[in-house]
């Protein structure tokens, strides 16, 4: 979780943009019930009004400004003469006079009291005024006066943004917390609200307080549907599950179903969970092992170099009567349904402890979410492209996981040295709207400056379109002036032979991109950007970028990186053992089958007496690091991230940064 000073700084950065412009009041806004505005304001004062706003927002604050002074307020209402104040004070907060904005709305605040709604917005802007004078206690004195239920969403948003800053550095901490969980009331889905960065700062200062203070401010947002608020209460009859007690897990269930029963997402959570607590009373045999594999069908020779990698782990194993293991094998024929009923069959006839499966990511997904549903580990031989959100301890991926990747990817280290406006060019597929998924809810937790996201088909040929879309210079109708000044030089080019191969210069607003695809499909999408100008640009890719072809040919489009699994000896007591017993090198598919059985038997190594599935998970969800033949994986947010490391494609080779 992030220190409290990178949280604070985060939450800064967002609300000083959020706070950058403060509100003019439109006629179409939320008005408080059972206000007639048709007694307020006249229908010529409106049309003065939009026609001044519509002078500031083209730019000419002078005049707008000039217009409100000069405009008379003999026979103007309370109301009209508190918009008309409070539009100077917006015009002076856009110029930063602060001093003079705060005047203006102070006048409009007394002329206010007809109108809540506007009263309310001026509340929130003389507050606003107050924050950038450094003025905080009066700031949040005047924020306390305003009633944000008359706000339109978006500014009661900006209101508790900064409502929750202002309470934090004042050390009012309860008054922080309530701010910033209303700040999140507009998130509709779990996998959104997870991906704010204010969300660690609420959860981070929810698990501070005492068990009753929790259960206080549960209760306080009983008549409100906020999705934070019902993901607090499962994380706590999670973390009750984890420490064993039933009773607490049982309260906060029975809170969350009263409240949340027509919420999905958290009802599908609570089931997940109901599972889990069911299986305390589900006995197992830790060394009982379920294996789902194609073993006939199209994929029965990949199911089969599976096997072998799996006999060496068990070989091995069995040299220790201590650790000897049984198996169950399922045949999966190569389908996704058919592998996800095998899961199913392992777990409810078999009752094996772990399934081990998922050799391609179509299979893997259904056997996850098939064991996942029991509440059973699951060591899936390739990526799971499920949202994080959907992913939890009792899933470990053998390959790095896209989550493992993009964790790497956008590292403190490597946002220093890359810089912190990334963009993204990824094929429109299952696997590259993964990636696209992650590296934008990453971004967003981060507060980084995505600067483009641009996808293209997957059996494209011709990569120049999205490159040009990237580079600013597809669209030329909106730089056009620009274009025409272009043209007129080269009109004045004196060898009229050269062949320009564009008019307009590429817009570099990125520090670099990252290309989720095929080393095939790069080597054709990253000389696009030199074709079109945009020369010594950083790229950075995934571990399939460690081939033959992208070392030949990537160190010759600029700065080209790669993330991968660090890299260990050539021969290791595993490839000695493969080779003994088959008489050949073992490969990608033998060795990841070899480490899932591993890792599963250094886990359970540190407890041997894990006799219930519940007992194994809750050990599971506390073990917070696994070590394994390929590489090591850290618990970090319920989720299982392989340690990775940054490559970068030079002329005489690979270099690890």
């Amino acid at each position: 979780m992030k220190s409290p000073i990178l949280a604070l700084f985060l939450f800064l950065s967002f609300i000083l943009s959020a706070c950058s412009g403060v509100k003019m009041i439109t006629p179409g806004r939320k008005l408080a019930e059972k206000v007639d505005t048709s007694k307020l304001y006249k229908q010529s004062f409106l049309q003065k009004m939009n026609e001044i706003k519509e002078k500031f927002r083209l730019g000419k604050s002078e005049v707008a400004l000039k217009d409100l002074t000069s405009m008379k307020e003999d026979g103007l209402t309370s109301s009209e003469k508190a918009t008309r104040k409070n539009l100077m004070g917006v015009i002076h907060f856009s110029k930063k006079n602060y001093e003079a904005a705060s005047h203006n709305f102070e006048e409009a605040l007394a002329l206010s009291k007809d109108d809540p709604s506007l009263e309310s917005q001026i509340y929130l802007n003389l507050g606003s005024a107050y924050y950038k004078m450094n003025q905080n206690d009066k700031a949040l004195a005047t924020l306390s006066l305003g009633d944000f239920h008359n706000l339109q969403d978006n500014e009661a948003k900006k209101y508790h943004q900064l409502y929750a800053l202002l309470s934090q550095q004042l050390g009012k901490r309860d008054q922080s917390l309530t701010a910033l969980i209303r700040s999140l009331e507009d998130k509709k889905s779990i996998e959104d609200l997870k991906s704010e960065a204010r969300y660690s700062q609420t959860e981070e200062q929810f698990f501070k307080l005492t068990p009753t203070e929790q259960v206080r401010l549960l209760e306080e947002f009983d008549s409100e549907k906020n999705l934070v608020v019902a993901y607090l209460a499962y994380k706590e009859a999670e973390a009750a599950f984890k420490a064993g007690d039933k009773t607490k897990v049982q309260d906060y269930s029975s809170w969350i179903e009263k409240r949340y029963s027509d919420n999905t997402a958290i009802m599908n959570l609570l089931k997940n969970l109901g599972v889990r607590n069911e299986n305390d009373n589900v006995k197992i045999d830790l060394r009982y092992i379920g294996i789902a594999l194609p073993l006939s069908g199209e994929r029965k020779s990949l199911g089969e170099r599976a096997l072998s990698g799996i006999d060496v782990a068990l070989e091995e194993l069995a040299l220790d009567p201590n650790k000897k293991f049984r198996v169950e094998m399922k045949d999966t024929q190569g389908s996704a349904a058919t592998a996800a009923f095998a899961v199913k069959d392992l777990i409810e006839v078999n009752n094996v402890a772990v399934v081990i499966g998922g050799l391609t990511p179509n299979s893997a997904t259904k056997e996850y979410l098939e064991a996942k549903k029991h509440g059973v580990l699951f060591i899936s031989l390739s990526p799971v492209f499920l949202p994080k959100e959907e992913k939890n301890h009792l899933l470990i991926e053998i390959p790095a996981s896209i989550e493992s990747q993009v964790n790497q990817l956008m590292s403190p280290k490597m946002i220093a040295k890359l810089g912190n406006r990334p963009a993204i060019i990824y094929p429109k597929n299952e696997l590259g709207e993964a990636y696209a998924n992650e590296f934008w809810r990453r971004s967003k937790k981060l507060n980084l400056d995505v600067t483009g996201m641009i996808s293209y088909d997957k059996n494209a040929t011709d990569f120049r379109d999205p490159v040009k879309n990237l580079l600013g210079i597809k669209f030329t109708r909106e730089r056009v002036e620009e274009l025409a000044i272009v043209e007129d030089i080269a009109n004045f080019e004196k060898n009229k032979n050269i062949k320009r191969l564009q008019n307009l210069q590429p817009q570099i607003d990125f520090d670099w991109v990252f290309v989720p695809a095929h080393p095939k499909e790069v080597v054709q999408i990253l000389p696009n950007f030199n074709y079109f100008d945009a020369f010594n640009l950083n790229y950075v890719g995934v571990p399939s970028w460690r081939s033959e072809l992208m070392t030949n040919e990537g160190y010759r489009y600029g700065n080209v990186f790669f993330l991968d699994e660090s890299l260990g000896t050539s021969e290791t007591p595993f490839t000695q053992k493969f080779m003994a017993k088959f008489n050949k090198q073992p490969k990608f598919v033998e060795t990841i089958s070899y480490d899932a059985v591993k890792v599963f038997s250094t886990f359970i190594e540190s407890d041997d007496n894990l006799n219930y599935r519940s007992s194994l998970e809750i050990a599971l969800a506390k073990k917070g690091n696994i070590k394994g033949e390929s590489g090591d994986w850290k618990l970090e947010d319920d989720v299982w991230l392989k340690d990775m490391s940054t490559y970068k494609i030079k002329r005489e080779g690979v270099e690890n940064l």
